[in-house]
């Protein structure tokens, strides 16, 4: 523990040095805002003049103003939303995607590992798909890659070391060519830690590369993204005996014995997809460089000069659109001790099998063609009363476990609607149908209504959908695990409602699920053929007294049947923080101490060989506050922070498990950066 700490304020006076020295030797007598928003817009802002007085190529070429991010899928019938990219020092220190401040998972852990949510959260597949969840979160499809958009060459650098060589890194790059007619970028990411237990490394790597072409007139443009994951994950079991842990008798985690010595799970999921747009009329002549009026006076005279040339207005006749998807995804299990005791408690266990090797593949290609009434000039500030889109999906699935090898085809109509009644009302709709070629169907449906009234937003929302059970549960064998099913569609239909101002946020479901599946203390697929439902509300609000401030996430939900489905009745993020800046503006700072918690519940269990978590009712977990210490700071572009994770560990009891038999990581300092580029 003393250690942990004199590590801390060591790396802590070395960061404040370094800070200092920037400061000195990159700003010079110039002073800045107070404010950390205004000191980043007057750099941002600076003159080509300046830069090159400044001679600093690192901060102040380019505008981070004109960096923006946006998805390949847009969720606008005819623009992408773009978004600003973060340069805020605000949360900057919640690095773990599995502990952010209103989400919230179980894990086995440690980073990269299998997790499950612990907030209500359902996302009705319509398409056929394996039902492999628990590495969601470490996975980026084409709907999670973020793709950027800049005039300018942008880097963005980010690292995190944490304990037990816990290592995240990511790089990205972007630039546009020609005016923006060509576009490209890419994206790396890295998970690798060797974990606190014996047999607990995870390695997860990420990347997608894309390249975009569009003509001068907008009138035809085509992107193409390649995205990848690979993911090498060593699964223990857990630990064998929970009491030496619970206890402390061992502090060196390695040689605590595990259930698994030699299993691994390896998972890679890849694939490429092009989206082309093609705009029936031509584009308007531009005439935006002629100024309106006739007549420039000037100095001691004046010039004459022609009005605009007049053309007949070209009536927009639609955009053609067509997407191209190919995916692949491979999962291997693999273990060398197939006889394990691990195994013993699945149902009809193979007394006699030696090493496992379970592979599983799923190759998807889906083309999309779409005509929509969009026009290359629609944006968010110039919106048509009606908008749509209207086409027609093709599919084709190949899956297959060790040698059985099957083939699914699909035709999915789908289509959307976009209302724009007023500037401060909008409503959508979206429905998709999806026939297959076993005779069987699903559906979704999505109506959407947005309201704003000056900084106010309420936005209400509803779905239904009927999808068929995940092949997981249907048609399974493995070496442990032999099933063939006929489960009935699972059905789905939930309100939500938001609300949002300034620094508050309000969210609430309430929703019905129709023969829900889940794996039960067995391990084996079950239907639940009772509705299920269930209720969420969630609250954020921000306040700042001065330059102490606190956040506050609190999270309640509840199920009609909690032997089902399993989640904690509550949940709160409260993070308690003090903010300035110093050094003459040269640093923002922000110190603050995080404190988690949610409520007991029995937590479901993690079988590796089946890639999912089950049913226990042997232990209930929770009930432990979790507290971190952290330090932020920003000196221009570049972000750092300071963490002292579960520092409570040292007078709390020995407890904190987040997952049967696997216990969190012990109170541990982790770092990280963040460095925007402009080259």
């Amino acid at each position: 523990m003393k250690h942990y700490i004199r590590t801390f304020f060591l790396l802590l006076y070395f960061t404040f040095s370094m800070t200092v020295f920037a400061q000195q030797k990159l700003i010079g007598n110039k002073s800045f805002s107070s404010n950390s928003t205004n000191t980043q817009a007057l750099s941002d802002n600076e003159s080509p003049n300046e830069n090159l007085i400044k001679n600093d190529s690192l901060l102040n070429i380019g505008n981070l103003l004109n960096v923006k991010l946006y998805s390949f899928y847009s969720q606008n019938i005819s623009y992408h939303q773009l978004t600003s990219i973060d340069t805020t020092l605000h949360d900057f220190e919640f690095y773990n995607p599995n502990k952010q401040p209103q989400s919230f998972s179980q894990d086995l852990g440690i980073t990269g590992s299998a997790n499950t949510p612990l907030i209500l959260q359902f996302k009705p597949q319509v398409s056929f798909n394996l039902g492999i969840k628990s590495y969601d979160l470490f996975i980026r499809d084409l709907s999670e890659v973020e793709l950027i958009e800049t005039p300018t060459p942008f880097t963005q650098l980010s690292y995190v070391q944490g304990a037990k060589k816990e290592n995240i890194l990511r790089v990205q790059h972007a630039q546009s060519f020609l005016d923006k007619q060509i576009k490209a970028g890419i994206d790396f990411k890295l998970f690798n830690t060797v974990g606190y237990y014996a047999n607990q490394n995870t390695d997860v790597k990420n990347f997608n590369g894309n390249i975009a072409y569009r003509t001068k007139d907008h009138r035809y443009s085509v992107e193409g993204v390649y995205f990848h994951n690979k993911l090498v994950l060593s699964e223990n079991g857990g630990i064998t005996y929970d009491s030496l842990y619970e206890q402390n008798n061992e502090p060196n985690r390695q040689i605590i014995s595990v259930n698994l010595a030699n299993a691994e799970n390896l998972v890679k999921y890849s694939g490429v997809g092009i989206i082309q747009n093609f705009y029936l009329s031509k584009a308007e002549p531009d005439f935006s460089a002629i100024p309106d009026t006739n007549v420039l006076n000037l100095e001691g005279y004046s010039v004459y000069h022609y009005k605009k040339p007049y053309f007949d207005p070209i009536t927009p006749h639609g955009r053609l659109s067509h997407t191209f998807t190919y995916s692949k995804e491979i999962y291997l299990y693999t273990d060398s001790d197939g006889a394990s005791t691990f195994y013993a408690n699945i149902p009809n266990f193979p007394e006699d099998v030696t090493n496992i090797f379970d592979s599983i593949s799923h190759r998807k290609i889906e083309n999309i063609f779409f005509y929509s009434n969009a026009a290359y000039k629609d944006n968010s500030e110039h919106l048509k009363f009606l908008t749509y889109s209207f086409g027609l999906g093709l599919v084709s699935n190949r899956y297959a476990q060790d040698t059985l090898l099957n083939t699914l085809s699909e035709l999915n109509p789908q289509g959307k609607l976009q209302f724009s009644l007023t500037n401060n009302i909008n409503l959508k709709g979206s429905g998709i149908y999806s026939y297959r070629s076993d005779n069987t169907a699903a559906y979704q449906l999505k109506g959407e209504a947005e309201l704003s009234v000056k900084k106010n937003k309420l936005n209400l929302s509803f779905s239904s959908a009927s999808t068929q059970a995940s092949w997981i549960y249907q048609h399974f064998y493995s070496t442990y695990f032999q099933w063939e099913n006929n489960f009935q569609n699972q059905k789905y239909q939930e309100f939500k409602l938001q609300y949002n101002r300034k620094s508050t946020l309000i969210i609430a479901k309430l929703g019905l699920i129709h023969d829900y599946l889940y794996f039960d203390t067995s391990i084996v697929p079950q239907q639940y053929n009772v509705p299920l439902s269930y209720f969420s509300v969630s609250a954020f609000q921000g306040i700042r007294l001065g330059d102490f401030g606190i956040d506050i996430n609190i999270i309640y939900q509840g199920v009609s049947d909690k032997n089902i489905l399993r989640v904690p009745n509550l949940y709160s993020n409260t993070k308690l923080y003090y903010t300035n800046t110093i050094f003459d503006g040269a640093l923002d700072l922000e110190l603050g101490l995080n404190i988690r918690y949610f409520s007991a519940y029995y937590a479901n269990a993690y079988m590796p060989a089946l890639r999912s978590f089950y049913i226990q009712n042997e232990q209930t977990f929770g009930n432990y506050p979790y507290f971190d210490v952290f330090v932020n700071a920003k000196i221009k572009r570049a972000r750092l922070f300071f963490k002292y994770e579960q520092l409570n560990t040292s007078f709390m009891p020995q407890n904190y498990f987040i997952s049967p038999h696997y216990p969190n990581p012990d109170a541990s300092i982790s770092f990280g950066l963040i460095w925007q580029l402009f080259n």
